[in-house]
């Protein structure tokens, strides 16, 4: 056991949250091996009949009555989830050492009742085969699953569950039986005496959204309370989560969506049940639409920073329009079947949606960390400066301060590795390393202390963030300190700027001791450089133009290589469960205690002709038609 790295990781979670993971690690083990009678009542506490639903919450939900009787329960029925398919026979085995554990927490949300009412809606009524799933499988985990039963009672699971139920429900009355509605009722006061204090983030907005849409699925004073408590809880959550800029705190594009769709879906229930929405509420859910934004690539996706795939959020632009139209702002893309009901059932006039007009100027969330250059040409140039985590919160953290992301015309040229699974091993580690993002790691580490599946020790820590425009370039440039712990006090500073056709990347990196480094930038499937010799230089055919790569300020003791996706040990995870080779082009050498400036200059449809020079803490870039930029280091 390294001592040392379990220190570093514990120090920065405050002692609250360390006594509740202790207090959840003993209530798990220790609650299902009571008698149900003592396990109840330690649970959820004293005992409340279940109560009558709301009138009139979520009525824009109901689909017409199914006109036939609901069919006997499939033999065998097929979950796929992460892009892995198992079929199950029925009664199903809701636990077992055989599934991953993030599969096994899927087969537990029920998020795929939400994709059956979506089609009922498209087709106008529920089909009998999706009817009986609903039912059948319902009811099978109500049997299957005693109270504390993990991981159908972790708070996680709880949480989405009792969303989806509670949207199943009010769709198709016909399955709020009694003994359902009982479950439901239940999981409620569970999860209200058992919120993820423990974990905080995402998970706890979780948490929140549940006991606010399942507190007010009920008509009962417990239930109108466990509603406000949370309601109260969300907007403090909020404050603490949102960032000024409208990101949310954990870096993860990904989850941001998730938090913006979960807190419109609890707006849109307050509002059904009458309620109205608190400013502390509606202020930070502008700045998240506005985040989702600024984020869209031309393309209609996301950089893959931190933990961060897609297809687990639902798409950026359906997101982004729903929530518009929640907030009284025009869509500019369709809004899926699901989603326009819960607008009905807010009192929402549904307004027809605008042609999107991809952003042509850049956009910079700083308070996250977080830059995407754009230019007329197509061109854009994202770049993460961002701290990996919030310091207690490290599991979506990668190793990739200063990483950056191209594309052209909605291409990706150059991105990140993105994520495939959280399982721990070899997987898990690459993805989360230095290595597998498109920055430099000295001396062979990780500028993160990044280990297991979701811990980090060390946290770099980004500084000197700056950025202009100079000729007609757009410009950012950012350093971090993940290197600079003894003896290499080591630090990277990386200066980016865009022009009308061309990238240039300047690297300063600065040692106190003789080392080495590892620059890599990780190209996307499918795209290959050639090398000509004559001219030093690399090229890269895109679709509709040709990339060319010319890297300067080496040495004799560095290398260049470009690695194809049979030799690169590289790929790219755009899903959980996918996993793509590519190429890459590496840079690697020695770095001397003077330090070293390295200086990538990529231009479309033309080989750059440029030069560069080094001197008194200052760079220059100068090109053959006699524009010059001055990357400037002030470390």
């Amino acid at each position: 056991m390294n001592l040392g790295r379990w220190f570093r990781t514990i120090r920065d979670i405050p002692p609250r949250q360390l006594a509740a993971r202790v207090q959840f690690e003993i209530q798990s083990r220790s609650l299902p091996r009571l008698p149900l009678p003592l396990r109840q009542s330690l649970a959820v506490g004293n005992s409340i009949s279940t109560p009558p639903l709301r009138q009139g919450y979520l009525q824009a939900l109901e689909l017409p009555e199914p006109l036939h009787p609901i069919p006997s329960p499939q033999q065998t029925y097929t979950f796929t989830f992460l892009n892995q398919p198992r079929e199950l026979q029925f009664p199903i085995t809701w636990n077992s050492p055989d599934y991953p554990r993030l599969w096994q927490f899927n087969l537990h949300y029920f998020d795929w009742v939400r994709e059956v009412l979506t089609v009922a809606y498209q087709q106008g009524q529920i089909e009998g085969k999706n009817l009986s799933q609903l039912k059948h499988l319902i009811c099978d985990w109500i049997n299957a699953n005693s109270l504390c039963s993990f991981d159908g009672w972790h708070p996680y699971t709880t949480s989405l569950r009792i969303v989806n139920w509670t949207l199943a429900t009010r769709a198709i009355p016909l399955l709020a039986e009694p003994d359902v509605l009982t479950s439901l009722w239940f999981q409620v006061r569970y999860l209200h005496r058992h919120k993820e204090y423990f974990a905080g983030g995402n998970h706890l907005l979780e948490n929140l959204r549940a006991l606010i849409i399942g507190g007010l699925n009920f008509n009962h004073p417990k239930a109108e309370a466990i509603a406000k408590i949370a309601l109260h809880q969300l907007s403090q959550q909020l404050a603490l989560q949102i960032l000024p800029d409208g990101g949310h705190y954990e870096r993860s594009p990904m989850y941001h969506l998730i938090v913006l769709n979960l807190v419109a879906e609890s707006v849109a229930c307050l509002r059904s049940a009458g309620w109205t929405m608190p400013e502390t509420i509606s202020e930070p859910l502008k700045r998240m639409l506005n985040f989702a934004t600024n984020i869209r690539l031309s393309n209609g996706a996301y950089p893959l920073w931190n933990d961060a795939a897609y297809n687990i959020a639902n798409p950026l632009d359906e997101v982004v329009s729903w929530v518009s139209q929640l907030l009284g702002q025009s869509p500019n893309h369709p809004t899926d079947a699901l989603c326009t009901r819960l607008l009905q059932a807010a009192g929402v006039s549904l307004m027809s949606s605008r042609p999107y007009e991809a952003l042509t100027t850049s956009s910079h969330c700083p308070d996250s960390g977080y830059s995407i250059l754009r230019n007329a040409n197509g061109l854009e140039l994202a770049f993460d400066y961002a701290p990996p985590c919030p310091d207690e919160l490290p599991p979506h953290a990668h190793a990739d301060c200063l990483t950056v992301d191209l594309y052209c015309n909605g291409q990706p040229i150059i991105v990140d590795t993105g994520t495939s699974q959280y399982a721990g091993g070899e997987v898990r580690s690459y993805e989360r390393s230095t290595l597998a993002h498109n920055t430099i790691a000295i001396a062979h580490q990780d500028q993160s202390e990044v280990w297991g599946s979701f811990r980090v020790g060390r946290k770099a820590q980004p500084f000197n963030v700056r950025s202009g425009t100079s000729e007609g370039w757009q410009w950012i440039s950012a350093a971090h300190n993940g290197y600079a712990k003894p003896p290499l006090n080591a630090v990277h500073q990386r200066w980016v700027g865009l022009g009308s056709q061309g990238i240039v990347i300047c690297d300063r990196l600065e040692t106190a001791i003789a080392t080495e480094y590892t620059s890599t930038l990780h190209f996307a499937p499918g795209l290959s450089l050639v090398y000509d010799p004559d001219q030093d230089e690399y090229c890269c055919q895109l679709h509709e133009r040709q990339l060319y790569i010319k890297v300067l300020g080496l040495d004799e003791s560095d290398r260049v290589t470009w690695m194809d996706a049979d030799t690169s040990q590289s790929w790219y995870a755009p899903e959980f469960g996918r996993r793509y080779p590519r190429g890459c082009l590496r840079i690697q050498g020695l770095l001397p205690p003077d330090g070293k400036t390295i200086c990538t200059v990529l231009m479309l449809n033309s080989s750059p002709k440029v030069t560069w020079e080094w001197s008194n803490g200052k760079g220059k870039v100068q090109f053959e038609n006699g524009l010059f930029l001055e990357p400037s280091y002030d470390l």
